[in-house]
C-alpha cells in the first residue's frame, strides 16, 4: 500500500461527525464511559452494553456499535470500550462543552485596573471569559468550558481562564496550537507595535497578547516577579506592573532576525529578556 492509499484510507471528518448523530450511539458512548469509570480499562461484552443502552433489538444496536468502531469504539478480548479519541469526545459531550451555555455577571472582582484605577469587572457569556473596567479597559479574554462555570463562581472561573490561557501560551511557544495540535507559528511582531502572537494555519484558533506573555511563563523570569511578590497563581495578569504599562522594547540587532530586547520593572528593580523571533525567552539579565 502506498501513501496515497494511506491518506484515502482516512474518514472524511463529517464521516467521523455523522457518526455521532444518533441519541443511540451517544447512548453508547455515555455507557461506555460510565463502564470506564466504576471498571477501568476493562472492555464490556456486547449484551452487557446493549443492556446497558436499553436497546432491546441486537441487530439494530450492532448497526448502531458498526457505526462507532474503530475511530470511537475499538473492540477487544470479547468486549468494547473507548477508544482514546473516544474518551476525549465523550467527555466533550457528556460534560455539555459543545451544547451548553453559561452565564455569569457581570461582577466586580477584588483587583482594580491598572489604566484607570476603576474595579475590574468579569463576564461570562458563549464560553468565553473577559475582564474589563468600568472605563471598558480590555484586560483579559479566554475561553472556558461550560462544565468548567456551571457550579463555579465568578471569581473562579476567571482563575481557571487565566490558568488555560498560560498553559496554551506554553503550548504554543512549543509549536503546537492548543486545538487542534498541528503546527502553530509564534511571532513578536516588532519594535514599533511589539505584541505576542499565535496563529494557527489549520483551525480558527488565535492567541494574541501583549509582549509581556511569553516572559511571564519563562522559569528565570517567574523566579524574579515571585522575589518581587507577584505569582500568576496569587495576582491576575493584568496586575503586574509591566503587563498594565507598555514595557521597553528594542531590536535585539541588526542581524537579529526579529529578536526583541524588552526591558520590565518592578518597583525600582528592571529585568531585561531577549526573545527571538518566535517568542522564546532565551536570554535573562537582572540589575
Amino acid at each position: 500500500m502506498d501513501e496515497t492509499d494511506d491518506i484515502d484510507d482516512e474518514p472524511a471528518p463529517s464521516d467521523a461527525f455523522a457518526a455521532l448523530s444518533d441519541p443511540v450511539r451517544l447512548d453508547i458512548l455515555d455507557a461506555l464511559t460510565a463502564h470506564h469509570r466504576s471498571e477501568g480499562h476493562d472492555p464490556i461484552g456486547f449484551a452487557a452494553l446493549r443492556r446497558r443502552v436499553g436497546v432491546r433489538d441486537s441487530g439494530r444496536f450492532r448497526y448502531h456499535l458498526n457505526q462507532l468502531r474503530d475511530r470511537f469504539v475499538e473492540r477487544a478480548d470479547d468486549g468494547y470500550r473507548l477508544t482514546a479519541t473516544g474518551a476525549r469526545v465523550a467527555g466533550a459531550i457528556l460534560a455539555g462543552t459543545y451544547t451548553e451555555s453559561v452565564s455569569l455577571g457581570p461582577g466586580e472582582l477584588d483587583s482594580t485596573c491598572p489604566f484607570c484605577g476603576t474595579p475590574a469587572v468579569a463576564t461570562v457569556r458563549d464560553g468565553q471569559c473577559v475582564v474589563t473596567c468600568g472605563e471598558e479597559h480590555p484586560l483579559f479574554s479566554w475561553h472556558v468550558p461550560a462544565n468548567a462555570a456551571r457550579d463555579a463562581s465568578l471569581s473562579e472561573v476567571v482563575d481557571l481562564a487565566e490558568l488555560l490561557a498560560f498553559q496554551a501560551i506554553e503550548q504554543a511557544l512549543a509549536g503546537a496550537c492548543t486545538q487542534c495540535y498541528d503546527d502553530v507559528e509564534t511571532t513578536v511582531g516588532d519594535p514599533d507595535e511589539p505584541g505576542f502572537r499565535a496563529v494557527c494555519d489549520t483551525c480558527p484558533a488565535r492567541l494574541v497578547g501583549p509582549i509581556s506573555f511569553p516572559l511571564l511563563v519563562d522559569p528565570d523570569v517567574a523566579g524574579w516577579c515571585r522575589e518581587h511578590g507577584y505569582t500568576l497563581r496569587e495576582d491576575h495578569v493584568w496586575e503586574f506592573p509591566f503587563v498594565g504599562r507598555d514595557a521597553a522594547v528594542e531590536p535585539a540587532g541588526a542581524d537579529a532576525d526579529g529578536a526583541l530586547v524588552v526591558t520590565v520593572a518592578i518597583d525600582d528593580d528592571s529585568l531585561t529578556a531577549r526573545l527571538d523571533g518566535d517568542g522564546r525567552v532565551v536570554a535573562v539579565d537582572t540589575e
